[in-house]
């Protein structure tokens, strides 16, 4: 995992890593101990790593402490053949051993490999910056490009598509590095004075934990759902009274169901996020240690980019705009925090 994590290492360079230094693949190695090991493609296993089977082995939730089993069934008592078994059909008995690594290196783990990393001509090390950059405009990946002495990102669609479609979006790789390194440490000390001002919050002897914002919305979507609720409950009276027929009964039935449906689940997570605002802010949660462990970085790596940052736009003007990770968490303390300032500047 360090190599693919920290060092920046591609799926098939760290397969090609292995393999020049003589390790044998999951099946081989089973082989070798002489383990009974049903596998239909065993024969033509040549015993060496490929960075698909990298990808299985650090996806494995076996990594985290997890015993999987029922990845396979025999088709019948008859036919012993082994098959596939769809990966919501597996049983995983939780915690039955020592995990390899913490469910937070395991979380990155797994945003990191739906990330496009893949590495151009047959190189083995990630570009820093693979799979996070995006158009502003039409969303889509910037590319990579590198002109003499200078290396950029461009927007996809204009290189390769259509220059009609989308503009050039490029920006410059060391113009890159410094904006976003500028844009990490402002939001790390933005994130210090959050944990400061609501520490401060916390102290106090009355907290508001009232967000005007959820209760408006609620409101909202509550009136919304009773005025659905009646329109559907009055479907049947006019299916009776020949106002509708029944396919049109059917249909609206079904569209307003859905609807209702719908407003529930959204009122339900505003409820909850009201619960939330009501216990205050934990300044020691995966939202701040993320930021503030790293208070002091002076260098741009990919490691630091893969811990807080989502997605990295670039404007024509050539401004980038951070998607960072925990923004909702973040927003709900900024919210929480201005709260309590206002009603104190009140007071």
């Amino acid at each position: 995992m360090q190599w693919f994590i920290r060092d920046g290492m591609s799926l098939n360079g760290i397969a090609h890593r292995l393999n020049e230094m003589g390790v044998p693949n999951p099946t081989a190695y089973k082989h070798s101990k002489g383990w009974q090991y049903c596998n239909p493609h065993a024969k033509q296993n040549d015993g060496m790593w490929a960075g698909s089977t990298v990808r299985r082995m650090l996806e494995s939730p076996v990594n985290i402490g997890h015993m999987v089993q029922g990845k396979q069934r025999v088709v019948s008592y008859k036919v012993h053949d082994k098959v596939a078994v769809s990966e919501d059909e597996w049983y995983v008995a939780e915690n039955t051993h020592e995990p390899t690594f913490t469910p937070e290196e395991y979380s990155t783990l797994l945003r990191l490999l739906e990330r496009d990393t893949r590495t151009p001509n047959g190189g083995r090390t990630v570009h820093m910056f693979s799979g996070f950059m995006r158009c502003s405009d039409c969303g889509k990946a910037l590319q990579r490009k590198a002109s003499r002495d200078n290396v950029y990102y461009v927007c996809r669609t204009y290189a390769e598509k259509s220059k009609v479609r989308c503009t050039r979006h490029s920006i410059r790789i060391d113009i890159l590095e410094s904006a976003v390194l500028a844009a990490i440490q402002n939001q790390i000390a933005f994130v210090d004075s959050l944990v400061e001002m609501a520490n401060e919050i916390n102290r106090a002897p009355e907290v508001n934990t009232q967000s005007q914002r959820l209760e408006k919305l609620l409101k909202d979507k509550q009136r919304a759902l009773n005025k659905t609720q009646s329109i559907a409950d009055g479907l049947y009276a006019d299916l009776k009274t020949g106002l509708i027929n029944i396919t049109d009964y059917k249909r609206l039935k079904a569209k307003y169901d859905e609807q209702i449906a719908g407003l529930n689940e959204v009122i339900e997570n505003l409820v909850a996020e009201q619960q939330k605002m009501g216990q205050g802010v934990n300044c020691e949660n995966e939202v701040f240690t993320a930021f503030r462990k790293i208070r002091n970085v002076q260098r741009l790596d990919r490691a630091l980019l893969i811990e807080l940052v989502d997605k990295i736009h670039v404007r024509e003007d050539k401004e980038i705009v951070i998607a960072f990770r925990f923004e909702s968490e973040l927003n709900r303390v900024k919210e929480f925090v201005e709260m309590n300032t206002g009603s104190a500047r009140e007071g």
